[in-house]
């Protein structure tokens, strides 16, 4: 059922985004808009359909043990991973972009941590906050990027569009439901699960992606894609979840991950304004640091 539901999400994503780029640079809009809005909430739909259906379970530890995992893996293993593979350059109005992903982690960390979880109340600031941090985005960057290219007719990338939505919400179900038989046969909690496990299957969307636009030469989207899909996990994923059921956990169980999270982020800051690129030697640090944080984690099962 995992196996399956990974297949599910990964095909899915795939289609989903590469449809959702493609009519994107039809209507003109920039590399980096289209990595951080739609390729980034394209990749992050299992995340989103997998948080959804956990937390009308009422299972709010398998949300926030996916949406913290999936960060981390985000920056320490798909960018560690994509930087050993091929530089990445960076634009110096790219660096504005970082300091936004730290502050909005930060903040989210901050609410988690002093309440607990999230009520359907701060779920929804969240949601609104994630709409406001798009209509920024796309007004500023708008016109960073290559010049836009019209390929295929429409109506494929809409029917695209539908299909890879159809297999994500599929895998998603599968996903959940596996982490929980995992969690019951292993007797391990959900949480942890969720926060190794399961990002793993939800991630692999951002992993593909960014490598393959980053070897294409696409440094902007692939960097894009990264932040792109933190910001949308912690604050529209993490909101639509906790308006369909209040999410509550310990803060015990969350804040080392959300340490390891904010550290990833400002590491992200700091390579981005050495020479203006990631280099290989800094993307092995990112892949240590999330080796590092899986083997404390097993460590202490």
């Amino acid at each position: 059922m995992f196996v399956a539901s990974i297949l599910l999400l990964v095909k899915g994503s795939d289609i989903l985004s590469d449809c959702a780029a493609r009519t994107a640079k039809m209507f003109g809009i920039s590399d980096f808009v289209i990595g951080v809005t739609i390729i980034a909430l394209g990749t992050s739909l299992p995340e989103f359909a997998s948080g959804v259906y956990a937390s009308y379970l009422d299972r709010g530890e398998i949300v926030l043990g996916d949406i913290l995992g999936a960060n981390i893996i985000n920056v320490g293993l798909v960018l560690g991973l994509t930087c050993m593979i091929k530089p990445l350059p960076i634009r110096h109005t790219e660096i504005y972009s970082g300091w936004i992903h730290l502050f909005i982690l930060s903040m989210a960390s901050i609410v988690l941590i002093v309440v607990n979880g999230l009520s359907r109340i701060l779920g929804l600031v969240f949601a609104v906050a994630y709409l406001l941090y798009l209509w920024k985005v796309i007004r500023e960057y708008r016109t960073l990027g290559v010049e836009p290219v019209t390929r295929g007719p429409l109506v494929n990338n809409i029917l695209g569009l539908i299909l890879g939505l159809s297999l994500i919400l599929i895998g998603a179900k599968l996903l959940v439901s596996s982490i929980i038989l995992f969690a019951q046969i292993l007797g391990i909690s959900a949480f942890t699960i969720s926060l190794l496990l399961m990002p793993i299957g939800t991630s692999m969307p951002e992993l593909t992606t960014t490598i393959i636009t980053a070897r294409k030469g696409y440094s902007t989207m692939a960097l894009g894609n990264i932040i792109g899909s933190n910001i949308a996990n912690i604050l529209w994923v993490l909101g639509v979840a906790s308006i369909v059921r209040p999410i509550h956990t310990h803060l015990q169980q969350m804040l080392p991950a959300i340490i390891v999270m904010l550290l990833l982020a400002v590491l992200l800051i700091t390579f981005k304004r050495s020479k203006y690129m990631i280099e290989r030697k800094e993307g092995l640090f990112f892949l240590m640091v999330y080796v590092a944080f899986v083997g404390l984690n097993i460590a202490y099962l």
